[in-house]
């Protein structure tokens, strides 16, 4: 008489430990994984905010580099617009000096699209032209035929950019033509993903044959 066996097998189920260990594994990759893509987002922004915050203090600064040193006639003792002066209708440099906007705006007034939240300021200061070549000035309270031109871009998230310009009583720009000219110190281009702003990305240059 032939003996019969029978046997069964099973699958050994993970044990309380080993899910354990497996759960610790995945929650620190997905940790590392989520701390990699915080960063790259992070420094995205940060670039972005330091590409249209330099675009914007060059945009100002280009249209106060355009002013006259000084109003023809007028000695000026203060620095700072005239009584009833706006900023449509500023006619030299220190008449920026105390400029402070929030959002900026372009001359006429206008607010420049895609910048809510954003700040741009600008000071005008004489400075003595002693220490030229060593980039060391002293600020005056008087004329010295030197001007400091500071703009400063405040971002949403507390990044600051700053521009400085300087300007003097005989640089180019005070050479009038003969006839009336047109002429370009400043070309910029900005280029946008659909209609988000946020997702602007802007370039300028100031040009150096300034004055024909």
């Amino acid at each position: 008489m032939a003996n019969t066996f029978s046997y069964s097998t099973a699958r050994r189920g993970f044990t309380l430990i080993e899910s354990t260990i497996a759960l610790v594994v995945v929650s620190v990759m997905m940790v590392a994984a989520m701390s990699v893509a915080g960063q790259s987002a992070r420094s995205r922004t940060v670039q972005q905010e330091q590409v249209r915050g330099e675009a914007l203090a060059r945009q100002l600064l280009s249209e106060i580099m355009q002013e006259p040193y000084q109003q023809s006639g007028v000695t000026t003792t203060v620095l700072g617009p005239e009584a009833g002066e706006t900023r449509s209708t500023y006619n030299d440099v220190d008449d920026f000096n105390g400029l402070s906007e929030s959002p900026p705006k372009f001359a006429s007034g206008t607010a420049i699209p895609g910048f809510t939240g954003w700040t741009r300021a600008a000071k005008v200061e004489w400075v003595s032209v002693t220490g030229l070549l060593s980039s060391t000035f002293t600020v005056s309270s008087t004329e010295t035929g030197m001007k400091r031109i500071t703009v400063t871009v405040t971002a949403p998230s507390g990044k600051v950019t700053a521009l400085v310009g300087l300007r003097s009583k005989y640089s180019p720009f005070e050479h009038v033509p003969s006839v009336a000219t047109t002429y370009t110190s400043y070309m910029g281009v900005t280029v946008q993903i659909g209609s988000d702003s946020t997702t602007a990305s802007s370039a300028s240059a100031e040009l150096v044959n300034q004055v024909p």
